[in-house]
């Protein structure tokens, strides 16, 4: 009954209701096979039911373990087993017997209910108890040892399929009882009552609990069998004792021995286990070897370290693996330990590892030795080491560089007290470490009485704040010299971590300085070299620059007007050729100390003066009326024309100045236009005799910036070929015949129609493009009379010609080419008219050019005679062929006696010279009578013809009817009025008039 009572309890503490439910139908079963009494199998089925329920809950308050791992469960089984299921029994079976209630065989039952001696109940129930206790307890161990190895090898299968193979186990159970309960003891030897135990014992030690405690009781059975020992019949209470307390002793023995093995077993795995887990946990590798048999043994964290894993492991084969830098230590430590020289040896080695070599740290020391002391056995442990190495390289490396570093390091505490400082710090400063340490320091300090250090300290400790940095230059007292600057950088970084592993609050301080002293004179040179004169030690023209745009925004955010001055010596060459340069450079300096004098200032502006080069300099200076502007120009001038004294053994040297000057915002220009105003000024000041001023006019620059735009859109028209030729007719007024045509310039402008000289050609004279229009209408002209003579027209043409013009120095090679262009000679028939002005500019000059382009052929004629200042020998000396009568003479000489009297002179003079004389302006056929009366035949007017385009010029000589019925006809206009104004083709309306 003891068999089933364990199976019964393992699945109420292992399988809950349905395992227990199982486990009492097997055992009923099992009982109605047998045969057995329907009162004694409900007995037999109540008791263990009711015994092993209650023993369960009771394991299970007591919060039994059913792994039996600890020496407490064990206990906790038997007790509870022996008592609350085995005594129950017990006492329930001895009273069945003492009620006759029997199982088969019927035999066994009459011999014990036969039995008169002593008290066979008591008998019954002692002795029973005993042996139920055992079988209880070996039962139980045996079915939660198999449900366990059950479950660990059917992980795999569903809970229902779990359940069903504990259910068969059950079953099995039962009829293994089923079948001891009717065994014989025919087989039994003695031998088998010394090998189980022994043999269960090396199942338990050998972790084979499962084995063991079901090895127990099949056993037990068949002891039990042996001793004839039935558990439901005996032939008397004596015949139970002897046999019964054997088996007892036996079975007693063999359940201790498994299950003090099992305890012991799983002890021990439990303290290996844990040690696993520490040298785990710390990666600590561990491996021994006997020195004498080669025997080893090498932990899976050895392995790991060592690079073993899934390798055979050998003494040997880990020192072939060591880099082969280290194993001659290794090699060494390993002899010595061998050779009895040392017991223990720790060195650092590499291993491989993922990634490359590895450091590690190996402890060797002797665990063993024989009885002369000689080393049998070897333990190492093996411990990465490489993050902690490289960890200490770093920190070597931060503290070689703190103390070898030349920046300067310092770092405070919290309350900016100075923790450590390293040498080039002290030495940057010049004060000793052991001043430094536990103060505050000087960079960190309150912001000294400067105003701007104060302003720099504050935006300092704001970028602390809220950037956690700052870096800036610093001036720093040092104590063993002048003052040095400093280029520092200011960080703050968390503290060390608090004991509860917290972060630190608190913020401490790193600063780093570097002495940039000879860096910033050096660049304080180079500032000055690069923007002030080495000579005068004032601003130059790059830092004039700058001065000007915040002179400028000064004077827009002020209101205040500020002048312009640019400043040139005159005559100054003739005092460095006098005295030499060195001479001249000491005039400069003086005369930039006397301008530094002269310049005002006030808290928040002051004038400036600068050297632009040479004897040139530049004013800004301010002023709050324009009288106030030419009142400091004065000032200016007056003491630069003080005398110098550039040598000691000479007299003082008189330099005056010529000042040009612009006013700004009057003259709202930018900075480099209101330095080439006030340049401009100055040229006009040197022009209106030097020692002066002159202010610029920005009208003026208006009107010349409208003259630059006109004139090129002069330069357009030329290049579009806007530009035409129209000719006026010049006639024999006696005769009646065409003598030839003056070349007049149009402009057909696109918008504007056809525009008269007068209004383009004064504005390109003196300049280049006047020259280059008059190229080419002597081009045209000459190219016109070409084709008229290739026509049968026999005439000659005349072009005036500017001053600017005639005085190109290749003017005569010019003309020369121009005419070479056509085969036919067409000198002869080019006249050349230019200004009596022209004439006079230059008389040698232009009598040599004339006489040039006479040998050519060319004639020429002298324009608007008597309007100049021509004196009869400039005449005598100007080769001219033809004089012109300018028309104001000719218009005004019928009702004006001078102007008849000087064209009366002119026609004398050309008479005289052997000149031919032309009159302009014929009007009426009055003048033209009056003209002929006086000598002149040859006419030019409108009263002859308008200039006409060149198309009409060939029909308009085939209609000419001659003069006499010009001279014949009344006048059209009346004697006297008002002179008009100038016609389209006279006076300056002219090519270069």
């Amino acid at each position: 009954m003891s068999l089933p009572a364990g199976v019964a309890l393992a699945a109420r503490v292992c399988g809950g209701r349905s395992a227990w439910a199982s486990s009492l139908l097997g055992l009923a079963v099992a009982l109605l096979a047998l045969g057995a009494p329907g009162a004694l199998g409900v007995l037999s089925v109540a008791l263990v039911g009711a015994a092993s329920w209650a023993a369960g809950a009771v394991l299970h308050q007591l919060a039994f373990d059913a792994r039996l791992e600890r020496a407490l469960d064990v206990g906790m089984l038997a007790a509870v087993g022996g008592v609350m299921v085995a005594a129950p029994l017990a006492l329930g079976l001895a009273t069945g017997l003492a009620m006759g209630l029997a199982m088969p065989p019927a035999e066994t039952l009459n011999a014990v209910t036969a039995a008169g001696a002593g008290n066979p109940w008591l008998a019954s129930a002692s002795t029973g108890w005993v042996v139920l206790a055992l079988g209880v307890v070996a039962a139980s161990t045996a079915a939660l040892a198999l449900e366990r190895s059950l479950s660990n090898s059917a992980e795999h299968l569903r809970p229902g399929w779990r359940s069903a193979a504990g259910l068969g186990l059950l079953l099995a159970a039962a009829g293994i009882g089923s079948a001891a309960a009717g065994a014989s003891s025919a087989w039994v030897a003695a031998a088998a009552w010394f090998l189980p135990p022994l043999l269960l014992l090396v199942l338990a030690l050998r972790e084979q609990f499962t084995w063991a405690s079901c090895g127990l009781v099949l056993v037990g059975l068949l002891g039990a069998s042996q001793a004839q020992q039935a558990l439901f019949a005996a032939p008397s209470p004596t015949a139970l004792g002897a046999p019964g307390a054997l088996l007892a002793g036996w079975l007693g023995g063999m359940l201790a021995a498994v299950l003090l093995g099992h305890a012991a077993t799983v002890q021990w795995r439990g303290r290996a286990q844990r040690w696993e887990w520490a040298l785990e946990g710390s990666r600590l590798g561990v491996a021994d070897w006997h020195l004498g048999t080669g025997e080893s043994f090498a932990s899976g964290a050895w392995r790991s370290l060592s690079g073993h894993i899934g390798a055979a492991w050998s003494p040997r084969a880990w020192r072939q693996r060591v880099h082969a830098d280290d194993q001659a230590q290794l090699n060494d430590a390993i002899q010595a330990l061998s050779t009895g020289q040392a017991g223990r040896r720790e060195l650092e080695l590499r291993m491989p590892g993922a990634g490359g070599w590895r450091w590690a740290e190996a402890t060797l020391m002797v665990i063993e030795r024989d009885g002369a002391g000689r080393p049998l056995r070897l333990l190492a442990t093996l411990a990465d080491i490489h993050d902690k190495r490289e960890a200490l390289e770093r920190q070597r490396l931060s503290a070689n560089l703190f103390q070898h570093l030349h920046e300067g390091l310092l770092i405070t505490d919290p309350d900016l007290r100075a923790l450590d400082v390293n040498p080039a710090y002290t030495q940057i400063l010049g004060v000793p470490r052991e001043e430094i340490i536990g103060t505050v320091p000087s960079l960190l300090r309150p912001a000294p009485d400067d105003p701007v250090a104060r302003e720099q300290r504050a935006a300092m400790w704001a970028s602390l704040r809220d950037l956690g940095h700052w870096r800036g230059e610093l001036l720093e007292p040092r104590r063993n010299g002048p003052p040095c600057m400093l280029h520092a950088t200011i960080s703050t970084v968390p503290g060390p971590l608090n004991a509860d592993g917290s972060a630190d609050a608190r913020r401490y301080h790193v600063l780093v300085i570097s002495d940039i002293t000879e860096q910033q004179s050096a660049r304080d040179q180079l500032e000055r070299q690069a923007h002030f004169d080495e000579l005068t030690g004032l601003p130059n023209r790059s830092r004039l620059s700058t001065l000007l745009q915040q002179a400028m925004l000064a004077a827009d955010r002020d209101g205040h007007l500020l002048v312009v001055c640019y400043l040139d010596l005159d005559h100054f060459k003739p005092v460095n050729d006098q005295h030499g340069h060195a001479a001249g450079d000491r005039l400069l300096a003086e005369l930039a100390g006397r301008l530094r004098s002269a310049l005002r200032g006030r808290p928040n502006w002051t004038d400036a003066a600068a050297r632009l080069g040479g004897d040139e300099f530049v004013l800004l200076l301010r002023a709050g009326t324009l009288e106030e502007a030419r009142m400091a120009v004065e000032r200016v001038l007056r003491v630069v024309s003080l005398p110098y004294v550039v040598e000691a053994t000479a007299a003082p040297v008189q330099v005056t100045a010529s000042m040009g000057a612009t006013v700004y915002p009057i003259d709202r220009s930018d900075a480099d236009a209101l330095l080439r105003h006030a340049d401009h000024a100055m040229y006009g000041a040197k022009q209106a005799g030097r020692n002066g001023y002159l202010f610029f006019d920005p009208e003026q620059r208006r009107r010349t910036e409208q003259r630059v735009l006109a004139i090129g859109r002069i330069q357009e028209a030329l290049d579009r070929q806007e530009l035409v030729l129209h000719y006026q007719p010049k006639v024999d007024m006696k005769r009646g015949h065409v003598l030839g045509f003056e070349a007049l310039l149009r402009w057909e402008h696109p918008q504007q129609g056809l525009v008269p000289p007068l209004q383009f050609l004064p504005i390109i004279e003196n300049t280049g493009l006047s020259s280059s229009i008059g190229d080419w209408v002597i081009a045209h002209a000459l190219e016109h009379l070409a084709n008229w003579r290739r026509d049968g027209f026999d005439f000659s043409v005349s072009v005036n010609v500017s001053a600017r013009h005639l005085q190109e120095p290749d003017f005569a090679q010019r003309l020369g080419e121009l005419l070479a262009r056509h085969a036919e000679p067409l000198a002869g028939h080019l006249e050349l008219e230019m200004l009596e002005t022209t004439a006079h500019a230059d008389i040698e000059a232009t009598s040599a050019l004339v006489a040039r382009c006479q040998a050519m052929g060319v004639k020429f004629a002298l324009d608007d005679f008597g309007t100049g200042y021509s004196t009869l020998t400039y005449l005598k000396r100007l080769p001219v062929d033809v004089l012109k009568i300018d028309r104001s003479f000719v218009h005004h000489m019928l009702d004006d006696d001078q102007d008849r009297a000087i064209v009366q002179g002119v026609i004398g003079l050309a008479g005289t010279f052997g000149c031919t004389v032309v009159a302009e302006g014929v009007e009426s056929p009055a003048q033209a009578r009056t003209l002929l009366e006086l000598g002149c035949e040859i006419g030019q007017g409108t009263g002859i013809a308008a200039p006409m385009p060149v198309e009409k010029v060939a029909a308009w000589v085939r209609d000419y009817k001659g003069m006499f019925a010009l001279a014949s006809a009344p006048d059209p206009l009346p004697p006297s009025g008002p002179a008009p104004g100038p016609s389209p083709d006279g006076g300056v309306a002219r090519l270069g008039a």
